[in-house]
């Protein structure tokens, strides 16, 4: 297998929040923005087209990311393109500041088809109003889809969120792998739904929350019975891993918040006589009030 560069992956963890895209290229050029980019041919090949744009690819899956990179290391496309791994609504809300992005791309995303799942949509209102504030005036969001009722929905939640609509339906152009799926399986034309930002609507960028830590005087992990907490902020305990020799707990907990989920690890280990409860280092979050919640929750159950 091709090694590839890790170069264009920004570790959003350790960098400064919200993100000024312009050191990370070393200059000031339009910035584009491909949600969910799959195996990256799409963006990869807007990259070398336009080299004098900048372009943030958005995707949470690890295979997808690798295998962009991989492409991107063999075509040499690297220069102009920056990769998150992340939810795209984190990375809207607080990675990018207001009025930076030229353009969005979000090109076959899941529809969520089932009733039961339409709360995992992404084009919401309150996402779309959050778009709509890190958009630069006249900036554009691109929407492509197979799935009529998909689009339908979009369009119902357009509503004042600060974006002139228009729909059309147009034949395979984007050569992404679902777009060749769909082709190959009959489909001949596609609806493609373009936003244009006519006013701005204010939404902050969200700010990190401080995670405290907490000290306990003892701790017996026979005893620890994490209860799940289910509300605004959910916070289910997944397992309890426990090494003896080095007096360390570590809890994995799912948080979910809002339309937020992140997996996080919280450790509870023995310094000197105290235990100290608190988030375990080298993890893939943010933080936010549903993980500062987590942490205070295994404190609790610890007491116990």
């Amino acid at each position: 297998m091709m090694a590839y560069s890790l170069k264009p992956l920004i570790t959003h963890q350790h960098v400064e929040r919200p993100i000024t895209w312009s050191r990370q290229f070393n200059r000031r050029a339009p910035l584009d923005v491909e949600i969910g980019f799959g195996l990256g041919e799409f963006l990869i090949r807007s990259a070398l087209a336009h080299p004098q744009r900048d372009y943030v690819g958005i995707e949470q899956h690890q295979e997808r990311v690798t295998n962009a990179l991989t492409r991107m290391t063999r075509t040499r496309a690297a220069t102009n393109i920056r990769i998150l791994k992340i939810d795209a609504r984190l990375a809207l809300e607080r990675l990018f500041f207001p009025k930076t992005i030229t353009c969005l791309y979000c090109l076959f995303p899941c529809p969520w088809p089932k009733t039961g799942h339409i709360k995992h949509r992404l084009f919401a209102n309150k996402f779309l109003k959050i778009v709509n504030s890190r958009m630069k005036h006249r900036g554009k969001v691109v929407i492509v889809t197979d799935s009529r009722s998909y689009i339908e929905w979009i369009l119902g939640q357009v509503k004042d969120t600060g974006f002139h609509y228009c729909l059309r339906t147009v034949p395979p152009q984007y050569d992404t792998k679902f777009e060749r799926k769909w082709h190959s399986d009959g489909q001949q034309n596609f609806y493609e739904l373009v936003l244009t930002k006519i006013t701005h609507q204010s939404v902050p960028v969200k700010k990190d929350t401080p995670l405290q830590s907490h000290a306990l005087k003892q701790f017996d992990p026979r005893r620890f019975y994490f209860k799940d907490q289910t509300g605004d902020i959910t916070v289910i305990f997944k397992e309890m891993l426990f090494d003896p020799v080095k007096d360390k707990a570590m809890v994995h907990l799912v948080v979910a918040e809002l339309d937020i989920t992140q997996h996080f690890w919280v450790s509870i280990i023995k310094r000197g006589k105290i235990w100290r409860v608190c988030k375990a280092d080298g993890q893939s979050f943010l933080p936010t009030p549903g993980v500062a919640r987590a942490i205070e929750l295994v404190y609790a159950t610890a007491q116990c």
